[in-house]
């Protein structure tokens, strides 16, 4: 039996000391892994290729591509690409110099640098720099050449990154960390996330790609570490996408046309259409919607009161055996929500709710345990900075405060037991609907451990909580949102695969769509369990004038703030 590895050597392939930000945080990362020892940097040494006379310069230049590469050096320019001198990073590791063979697109190494790259004996290169790779550097390291392709490699091959998914109108941007192969973007994928396509912000969603897949190499070395050695493989791509390139300038003057009305339509659609969402019944079991074509007879309550809506809906039954739903109940006036309980009735008749717990900031997501005969609530708190349990008063008519959980702000905290654990999981900022983050303890109350590989998901389709966990067999089924086309479209519904304090995998296998037909048929973005009846949510659009007034209040401060600036 192998004995498990405690160490990597790593080198770095680059093309001098200086890196965008992205790239040199996914280096500190790295470096925060125990066990990490940075070995060599290979450069790629551009003076024997870049001395041209300005003739030769003036004849090579990309005339075809101009407005792209200008509009990249002058305007679009997010913050995970500014440049970073890491020299002093560096200062006491060696450095080699290597000319590549190959030509505008390719870089083969010849055998007397990669005898010196292999004298360091690197178990992984982390390919910073240099063009596409062939040759024998990519069988050089124990475990392969990692590189980053940002996008999705089965619909956007090439690049540039972030750019034809806004041409295209996908919603989603892929990015994939990869163990290259002499096939383009075809790799073995180690890491891989789907983030949201700002359709009127190519440098916003860009920025989010970039600086939050940095921590993928780190994330690999710290499980394989751990002693899943299977971390440094993986699938290759099922298939190959589109092989784009660089647009051409009247294709991007399509882009920036494009921009711009999708820049239009979201100011009037933030203005105009503002989300009501309400709470229905349906009743059966919550592994029900499991089924092919699971029977989706929502009853909704009542519409709720004008400028207001009910979401997050978590029940528990009473001393007095009737059913008690909690919810976010939002005030569009004061763009905050406070938790809130109501009694539905079997004619769906309503009595005036109940504020179970209000305070300064936005609350919401109020998730219910019963344990050991106790109903205890988490809310999102995350406004507060924090997770905190409170437990329903004897009365049933508040919350009282027992602990806090978590010193961090989680959205849709979302706590359930599995395999002799309590698992605590929710979203952060700033993708709270992208990145997943988990904990773990023995006791419901905590102390809460983070886990090895936190965050464990990035997907706008799949990560943030959408409910109640359950099991079906000996399946645990988590349902999260996705929100890639809408904020809470649907219910991703995902079997976990793996979970433990080291590794975290799961697979969606269905959706639960929204419930078309019905008053409140444009979203759905919690399901969760109570006995033989699943409570949901559903959204429909308003306009509420209240907030639009407010947007635009707000979108005049930040037009003025602009042009002062």
């Amino acid at each position: 039996m192998t004995e498990p590895r405690t160490t990597i050597r790593v080198g770095v392939l680059c093309n001098g000391t200086t890196f965008e930000r992205w790239q040199a945080d996914a280096i500190r990362h790295v470096l925060t892994v125990p066990g990490v020892d940075l070995v060599v940097l290979v450069v790629n040494d551009k003076k024997a290729r870049t001395d041209r006379s300005f003739l030769q310069k003036l004849t090579h230049y990309p005339f075809r591509t101009a407005l792209y590469r200008q509009y990249r050096k002058r305007w679009s320019k997010p913050d995970a690409m500014v440049n970073e001198d890491l020299s002093e990073l560096f200062t006491t590791v060696p450095q080699l110099k290597c000319i590549t063979q190959g030509n505008s697109a390719v870089d083969r190494f010849d055998q007397e640098d990669l005898n010196a790259i292999a004298a360091y004996a690197p178990d992984v290169l982390l390919r910073f720099g240099f063009n596409i790779l062939q040759g024998g550097i990519l069988r050089l390291p124990t475990y392969g050449v990692w590189s980053f392709h940002h996008g999705d490699p089965t619909k956007f091959r090439g690049g540039p990154p972030a750019f034809w998914e806004i041409m295209e109108g996908d919603p989603v941007t892929g990015a994939v960390l990869q163990r290259l192969s002499e096939s383009l973007d075809a790799g073995q994928i180690l890491r891989q996330g789907w983030f949201k396509t700002i359709d009127h912000g190519h440098t916003e969603t860009l920025d989010a790609v970039l600086s939050n897949s940095a921590i993928w190499p780190a994330q690999v070395m710290r499980e394989f570490l751990a002693g899943n050695t299977a971390a440094a493989t993986g699938p290759t791509p099922l298939e190959k996408g589109k092989l784009y390139r660089y647009p051409g300038n009247f294709k991007f003057l399509g882009f920036l046309r494009k921009r711009m009305a999708n820049k239009a339509r979201f100011h009037s659609i933030d203005l105009n259409r503002h989300e009501e969402w309400n709470i229905g019944i349906l009743p059966q079991s919550i592994d029900t919607l499991l089924e092919e074509n699971p029977s989706l007879n929502v009853r909704w309550l009542p519409a709720p009161g004008a400028g207001t809506f009910r979401a997050d809906p978590f029940g528990y039954i009473a001393q007095d055996g009737a059913l008690n739903v909690l919810y976010e109940k939002f005030e569009h006036s004061l763009n905050r929500g406070e938790l809130a309980r109501i009694r539905p009735k079997p004619d769906n008749t309503l009595k005036r709710s109940r504020t179970m717990l209000k305070t300064e900031k936005h609350l919401s997501y109020p998730y219910v345990v019963t344990h050991n005969n106790t109903v205890y609530v988490i809310p999102e708190s995350a406004a507060e900075g924090n997770v905190s349990l409170y437990r329903v008063n004897d009365a049933n008519e508040g919350l009282d405060f027992i602990k806090i959980l978590l010193d961090e702000p989680l959205f849709d905290p979302t706590v359930f037991q599995h395999d002799g654990r309590w698992w605590l999981m929710g979203t952060k900022a700033p993708l709270t609907n992208v990145t997943l983050y988990a904990y773990w303890s023995n006791d419901l109350e905590g102390p809460y451990t983070a886990h090895t590989l936190n965050p464990i998901k990035f997907d706008i389709r799949s990560a943030r909580p959408g409910g109640t966990p359950f099991q079906k067999g000996n399946e645990l089924w988590r349902p999260a949102q996705d929100s890639s086309k809408t904020y809470g479209g649907r219910i991703a519904m995902n079997r976990v695969l793996v979970l433990t304090p080291d590794q975290f995998k799961e697979e969606t296998v269905s959706y639960v769509e929204p419930f078309k037909n019905t008053h409140y048929g444009q979203g759905v973005h919690t399901i969760s369990a109570i006995g033989d009846m699943t409570l949901v949510d559903g959204k429909r659009y308003v306009t509420v004038p209240e907030r639009k007034k407010a947007i635009r209040t707000r979108k005049l401060q930040k037009l003025n703030r602009n042009r002062l600036e």
